[in-house]
């Protein structure tokens, strides 16, 4: 099966084509072709993000900006992302490294697109709706737009399936979902709506957005309230126009929007689209752009109906989802019995992170990781002295199943904690292989552990254990397991300091605090606010835990 799959920024297409890859392969082979060349940090950042989004997913990365037919030796019966062709087509008409231009590079790449399509069983691309602003391009810019819609249209007239995604909604333009989806009815919508639950209508500018509110949600004039970017919405207004506005604010002032669930339930929230067009070269821009999509998504999540307006016509977009889950379903409050991430709105949880109490090792300042050491006698009085500070009951437990962990946690919160807590292997701290239970003084001279600390710490590999980054990526697919899982408003996780630091630097990164900046101190961590359900989409806030004030040690 063929998918191609195009929308703007934040729109969700990424995520939804993880999803549907994954379903095409059925468990076999299943490549991720990345086609992206970073040039800068903020590139570097959306890499880093797309990986962890993937993260314990099973894809193998493949990277090959341009020349797929010559670069990839294809599996015939493999599954295969691509994401993204506006980054296949830059790569072939901008080249790679130094600066060029090829005016006519877009045949070719539609050319060896379908060629490669031919090659395998399954394909899903990502591609990017770049043809919705106002603006007058450079002709070389111009060139690169209509390069990129004659491949879509290409690719489109080839392909099984044809999905256009926006704030979080889908429109099935032609063919069939794979085994296993469905997706909920999309459809002109001229009919007077009922107003039993929040609506978000979008469009480009001056289609008749307001209009349609009025005439089809029987608004008064005195009901709306219109977005600055300075300042909040008014929460408790019937309607919200220009939200754009206030997500501009947002953006200049590195602060999060209100969660959705703040507005009224009836509330109509009215947001122009500005996440289709080309890449903004302003940096403020791109940040509103890519948080105006990401929000617009979490509205959409949270039980919103997603009207689009064209030249003042209404059409609902459609979600999809795993066959047989009701759009109810996904909307329910956290804290149904059998629920994923589907099942549930993005309200807010408490997720405390700690690290276990102090070992020898930790004393001795020994590599201590795959290792299962018990705590110390020292370690085990100084949280019997925070024992009963931490809170109980009406949470979920888990610990990495270490015996230093599963300490910590019955000394805590209690012998019924202990007794309830689930072991997450994925938490486990990092492996340090051969370095296990030895010191600095006694590996310096060791030409196996200088090769390993020289370089790049998080990339090499422990002799017998493995990299930072290995450590990370099933910390945080062991996270996002809990997060889809469990809808506990309050879930503990004793583990350790380095997946404890992984896991903040996901949340985090606008800190730009390293791995050892992030780790606590033992018997110590972080309390997060997370709203949603998905690391990918989530919102977060943290503070030091205990708090400051209280004793630690």
């Amino acid at each position: 099966m063929k998918i191609w799959m195009t929308g703007g920024a934040g729109s969700g297409k990424s995520s939804l084509a993880q999803e549907l890859a994954c379903a095409l392969a059925a468990g076999g082979p299943l490549y991720y072709v990345a086609t992206m060349v970073p040039r800068d940090d903020e590139d570097r950042r959306r890499v880093a993000r797309h990986i962890e989004d993937r993260a314990g997913m099973g894809f193998e990365t493949i990277e090959c900006p341009c020349r797929l037919t010559e670069r990839v030796a294809a599996d015939p019966e493999g599954t295969y992302l691509l994401d993204s062709a506006t980054a296949l087509l830059a790569g072939a008409m901008f080249g790679e490294r130094a600066f060029s231009y090829d005016p006519d590079a877009a045949v070719p790449a539609a050319e060896d697109l379908q060629a490669f399509s031919g090659r395998v069983k399954n394909l899903v691309v990502v591609s990017d709706g770049l043809y919705s602003d106002a603006a007058l391009y450079d002709g070389m810019t111009e060139s690169y737009r209509r390069g990129l819609a004659c491949i879509e249209r290409a690719m489109a007239a080839q392909c099984d399936t044809v999905i256009e995604c926006a704030a979080g909604g889908a429109l099935l333009h032609k063919g069939a979902l794979p085994e296993g989806f469905s997706m909920t009815d999309s459809g002109d919508v001229q009919m007077e709506h009922k107003c039993e639950h929040r609506a978000l209508i979008i469009g480009g500018a001056c289609q008749g957005k307001k209009e349609y509110a009025v005439s089809h949600f029987g608004l008064k004039r005195e009901e709306i309230f219109t977005c600055a970017e300075e300042g909040e919405p008014y929460l408790s207004a019937r309607c919200i126009d220009h939200l754009e506005r206030y997500l501009r604010g947002c953006a200049n002032r590195g602060a999060e929007p209100v969660p959705p669930e703040s507005f009224r339930e009836d509330a109509v929230l009215i947001c122009e689209d500005i996440t289709c067009g080309i890449v903004p070269v302003n940096a403020l821009d791109r940040k509103w752009r890519e948080l105006t999509g990401r929000y617009l998504q979490k509205v959409a999540g949270a039980g919103a109906e997603v009207i689009r307006v064209f030249c003042g016509f209404g059409q609902t977009l459609g979600r999809i989802q795993k066959s047989g889950v009701t759009a109810e379903e996904e909307t329910s409050a956290a804290g149904e019995e059998e629920t994923g991430a589907e099942a549930r709105t993005a309200d807010t949880r408490q997720i405390l992170l700690l690290r276990h109490g102090k070992t020898k090792a930790n004393q001795e300042h020994l590599y201590c990781g795959s290792a299962d050491w018990p705590l110390s006698a020292e370690g085990r009085d100084l949280l019997a002295q925070k024992s009963g500070r931490y809170g109980s009951g009406q949470e979920s437990y888990y610990t990495s199943g270490m015996k230093r962990t599963e300490e910590t946690l019955r000394i805590l919160f209690g012998e019924e904690a202990a007794a309830e807590a689930k072991a997450e292997p994925g938490l486990k701290e990092m492996d340090f292989g051969a370095f296990e239970g030895k010191s600095y003084a006694m590996l310096r001279e060791d030409p196996a552990y200088q090769e390993w600390i020289s370089g790049d710490n998080e990339k090499n590999v422990c002799p017998s254990g493995e990299s930072g980054e290995q450590m990370r990526d099933r910390v945080l697919a062991a996270l996002e397991r809990i997060l889809q899982s469990d809808p506990a408003q309050r879930i503990v996780i004793v583990t350790h300091g380095g997946p404890i630091a992984a896991i903040m630097q996901r949340l985090f990164p606008e800190k730009k605090l390293n791995r050892y900046e992030w780790q606590p101190a033992c018997g110590e961590g972080y309390l997060l606010q997370i709203t949603g359900c998905a690391l990918a989409d989530c919102c977060a806030a943290y503070e030091k835990y205990p708090a400051r004030g209280e004793e630690t040690e």
